[in-house]
């Protein structure tokens, strides 16, 4: 099969999404020719070369004339580009964007492709947008509903709970399919990390751990405000932050500083693929905060689950999929920083039951591997007639 990607930014850009597609398409490509359709710079960055061919997969970069925060975007060239490519299947990553529905929309009508989409981020859905933005968006809700409803072949949903708002956004219960968000097979492969800990000072601690970007609706200062108390406790207790600044490291360390605490923070800032497994492998708990309704999976979890870690987090949607409750971790609401206090020093405190939950991740984390996915999942709904 020919299959092409449309993904709003891609390799060398790093995030949820980006990694998302990147596993799932350099697997596919070791039977299909693949292709990945994006933009070529993001943040101010822009990558020169607009065609690579990288883990055999085919990048195609198109110029952005346009962009306003993250939907309103416009690549002058992208249309022309994908329409002039013959594909058996179109995957469509994201929901929500003009350009990629007059694509959708043109390839439907003028091609005999097999149009996909993953929504990913429940954002379109979630009930935390001021009203202005409310308002726009149920505005293009009614502008997409008909193109979603009758262009796309198939829907996917990625943590078996997306499929109670997709409908809303006109697709029908018969559209959707389940194919779950996974890690690499090597995220389970052995690495020392000697060096990182004495570099980091993490010599003798017990290490908390954070992934993700640096912006407000990840809610790390949860972890932050709730230091001061537990190292009291435990005063050898040091939270470790692996992830790029995207404007809130500020805050974040002014917080620390405020609550005294910024002694037991490491802020690590983007690090390699190694040095997160590193990380990860010093911690034994990992904490999640990220506001209701703005993840729709929550891949660094499974990341950390690979690694051994005992998980603490909050509702990714109206529940955590990777969280059963005291099975392998614990589930708090967003703001309860009493319970998410409790959680960790309960942890802390009962060794026994925590290497039973850090075994179980450990366990479920194998269950969840992008190899797999792939081929049970992925090729599995691009092949349904």
């Amino acid at each position: 099969m020919k299959i092409g990607f449309l993904v709003t930014y891609f390799h060398p850009f790093t995030d949820g999404t980006e990694n998302n597609c990147l596993y799932l398409a350099k697997e596919l490509a070791k039977k299909h020719e693949v292709h990945m359709f994006t933009s070529d710079r993001r943040d101010g960055k822009i990558i020169k070369q607009k065609e690579e061919t990288y883990q055999g997969l085919h990048i195609h970069r198109c110029k952005t004339i346009m962009r306003y925060k993250y939907y309103l975007v416009w690549d002058i060239n992208l249309i022309p580009k994908i329409m002039q490519y013959k594909l058996d299947i179109l995957h469509v990553h994201s929901l929500g964007f003009i350009q990629q529905d007059i694509t959708v929309l043109l390839k439907k009508l003028f091609t005999k492709t097999k149009i996909i989409n993953t929504p990913h981020g429940p954002f379109l859905a979630n009930d935390y947008y001021s009203t202005p933005i409310k308002i726009l968006r149920e505005i293009y809700r009614w502008i997409e509903f008909p193109i979603n409803r009758f262009c796309y072949d198939a829907v996917i949903d990625v943590n078996g709970r997306q499929h109670r708002w997709i409908p809303h956004f006109g697709f029908t219960k018969k559209q959707i399919r389940y194919c779950p968000d996974g890690i690499p097979k090597e995220r389970f492969r052995k690495i020392t990390n000697k060096v990182f800990i004495k570099k980091h000072k993490l010599e003798n601690k017990f290490i908390l751990s954070s992934l993700g970007r640096l912006v407000p609706y990840k809610g790390f200062e949860e972890v932050i405000k709730v230091l001061p108390e537990i190292i009291k406790k435990h005063p050898n207790i040091v939270w470790i932050h692996m992830g790029p600044d995207r404007g809130d490291l500020k805050r974040l360390q002014r917080i620390a500083k405020d609550l005294n605490v910024q002694k037991n923070i490491r802020f690590l800032g983007m690090v390699s693929e190694d040095d997160k497994l590193r990380g990860l492998d010093a911690s034994q708990i990992h904490i999640f905060t990220s506001e209701p309704g703005t993840e729709a999976f929550g891949i660094v979890m499974l990341e950390a689950m690979a690694r051994n870690n005992a998980l603490i987090s909050t509702k990714v949607g109206e529940d955590n999929i990777l969280i059963e409750e005291r099975v392998n971790g614990f589930i708090y609401n967003h703001g309860d920083q009493k319970t998410l206090k409790e959680r960790i020093l309960f942890l802390i405190n009962n060794k026994k039951e925590l290497k039973r939950m850090q075994q179980e991740n450990k366990k479920r984390a194998k269950e969840l591997i992008n190899e797999d996915i792939a081929w049970k999942y992925g090729e599995r709904i691009y092949k349904e007639k």
